[in-house]
Formats: C-alpha cells, sequence, structure tokens
C-alpha cells in the first residue's frame, strides 16, 4: 500500500540503487507486471527493501490511512508482511507497536477502525513462517486478529503450514490464506480441509470445480477476490469479461471485492466497483451487495456488523438510485 512518492522518497532519503529507477515516473512504469511471481519480487525485492527504519514504517502506515480516507473505507482488515522487514533487521514488537500506534490513531482521528493480519509467508518456508506466527502470539496486541498465508503459491503447498495454522486456530487466531490464483482447485481445498482458513485470498481457480463451489457457498467461506490483480497476473483471466467473480455471485458464493495492493495494481477499491459495474459485470444494485458482503465477510462480531451496516446504509440511503 506504499505510495509511488513515499518510494520514490525513501530511495532517494537512503540513496537506494534499482535498476530502471532514475526518476519518480520511473516507479510507476516499474509495476507492469504479468504474472504473480513478478508480483512478489517488486513486491519484496522493491519495495519492501526501500524500507530502512521504523519512521519509514509510519510512513507506509500514513499511505494506507490516506487510501482508506480517499476510498470511505471505515473499517479494515490489513495483510501486513512482515518476513522481509525481518530480514533487514527490524525489530518484530517495534513493527507491532507501530501497527498497533496506526490503529489507535485511525479511530480517535479519523473514526476507522484498522485490525491487522499477520502474514506469516509461504516464501520462504515453513520455518520461517513459524517463526512469524511465534513473534506473533509473543508481540500480539489487540490490533492483530490473525494471520494470513500469502506468497509464492507454487513454491508453498499449503500441507507444510498445517503445523503453523494449527497452532495459530488453538492460540485463538482467525486464519485466512491466499489459494486458487495461480494453482487449481486443489489449492483452495488444501487451504479449507488443511489450514481450516475461515476465508480464501483470490480463489479464482474455484470455478473449475462444482463441488467446490458448493462448499464454498454452504460453508459461507468468503472469497477475496480482486479483478485487476488477476487480470494482472494473467493466470486465468486477461480481461474483466472473463473473470468469475460473476459466476460465484450466482452461485451464491459470498464473494468480495478487494485490490490486492493498490499501488502496485494503480487501482482504488473505488475504481474496482466503478470497473464492475461500467463493464455490465453487476448492476448498480448488486454493488450495493458487494458492499454488504464486504462487511458480512469481516471477523468482526455480530453486533459490530449491523452497527457498520447500519452506518454503512445511511450513506447509500442519501446516494442516487441509479448510476451512470
Amino acid at each position: 500500500m506504499a505510495s509511488v512518492d513515499t518510494i520514490w522518497n525513501l530511495i532517494k532519503k537512503h540513496k537506494l540503487s534499482f535498476p530502471d529507477i532514475s526518476k519518480k515516473s520511473d516507479v510507476r512504469s516499474k509495476f507492469h507486471i504479468s504474472s504473480l511471481e513478478e508480483f512478489i519480487d517488486l513486491f519484496i525485492n522493491v519495495i519492501q527493501n526501500c524500507f530502512k527504519t521504523i519512521a519509514d514504517l509510519e510512513m507506509l502506515l500514513d499511505d494506507a490511512r490516506d487510501y482508506l480516507l480517499r476510498n470511505n473505507i471505515v473499517y479494515s482488515e490489513i495483510f501486513f508482511a512482515p518476513t522481509k522487514f525481518i530480514f533487514n533487521g527490524f525489530d518484530f514488537k517495534e513493527m507491532i507497536a507501530v501497527l498497533d500506534q496506526a490503529s489507535v490513531s485511525f479511530k480517535k482521528k479519523n473514526n476507522i477502525l484498522v485490525r491487522f493480519l499477520i502474514d506469516v509467508s509461504r516464501t520462504n518456508g515453513s520455518e520461517n513462517a513459524m517463526n512469524n506466527l511465534n513473534l506473533t502470539l509473543k508481540y500480539k496486541t489487540d490490533s492483530i486478529i490473525g494471520i494470513g498465508l500469502g506468497g509464492s503459491e507454487e513454491k508453498g503447498p499449503a500441507k507444510d503450514y498445517a503445523k503453523v495454522f494449527q497452532k495459530a486456530k488453538k492460540s485463538g487466531l482467525l486464519v485466512v490464506a491466499h489459494a486458487g490464483e495461480v494453482i487449481g482447485p486443489e489449492s483452495v481445498w488444501d487451504a479449507i480441509k488443511l489450514l481450516k482458513a475461515q476465508r480464501i485470498g483470490h480463489g479464482i481457480s474455484s470455478m473449475f470445480d462444482e463441488s467446490l463451489m458448493d462448499y464454498l457457498r454452504d460453508q459461507r467461506i468468503p472469497l477475496e477476490i480482486c479483478p485487476t490483480s488477476n487480470i494482472f497476473t494473467r493466470k486465468y483471466v486477461t480481461r474483466i469479461e472473463q473473470h468469475p467473480i460473476r459466476l460465484f455471485f450466482d452461485r451464491g458464493i459470498l464473494v468480495t471485492v478487494n485490490t490486492d495492493d493498490p499501488t502496485i495494481f494503480g487501482v482504488d477499491l473505488v475504481d474496482e466497483y466503478y470497473t464492475l459495474y461500467k463493464n455490465n459485470i453487476f448492476t448498480f444494485d448488486e454493488i450495493l451487495q458487494l458492499l454488504k458482503n464486504n462487511i458480512d465477510a469481516t471477523f468482526l462480531p455480530d453486533n459490530e456488523k449491523k452497527k457498520l451496516m447500519t452506518r454503512v446504509e445511511k450513506v447509500l440511503q442519501a446516494a442516487p438510485v441509479s448510476a451512470t
């Protein structure tokens, strides 16, 4: 979620050198990717390598705040990936303190509630993931609600992380996992059965398995759909008309709309919704249902979901009946 301005300012601040980046406009040009592996490489080896101090991390949280305000988001469960920062010498306890301070500040100053899911990461193996979990448990605060499994789906099958997720659940953490982004529906099944994932990031390949779609619907397991990201990484879709989000919606699956990484993919959450509307994937009323799905799929207690739904509905009542 780091902005182009922040990335460029950090490059100048720390006198960093990256291939093909000599001015701010080059940062945006660097984001032309065509696969998940290219995305991961860019995210870890360029963007995260720009952050050298805790003060830098505070700039990242400022960007997150600005993004939430720009998109009128009042509640968010943010994925935070600490592995590269740890490799670069960051203290885990200090990082958690920054996240916690941001959560408190967002609520006090902006009336935005933010909580975090720590990405234990499948990119660097199960031992690293267990270390991330242990650090999370040691320094957990109220703003840290669970863990997730991001990174290279091809390099890190779910079975390798079953013990990590089992320990997390026994310790009272919520668990989510990216699956079905570049691997077939068996990856989604493994995330559900082996990791007991309560939400699935992407899950695009679920479209190839009728029984899986039925299971996702019946068990009310949400899919975090990131349309623009899926088009960029080009595994299963290359244009919005091919995207299975409509199929999932029609099958009764609890689909939500997300951005994955707003900076890399050059898209805000409002852009994702508008793309789905202007391309006749969803009607205006269905877009409103997707908004409500996002609330339903959160880890908020039911009474807090109802309060948030009421808050959103008050805004929607003031919105036009239709959109153009």
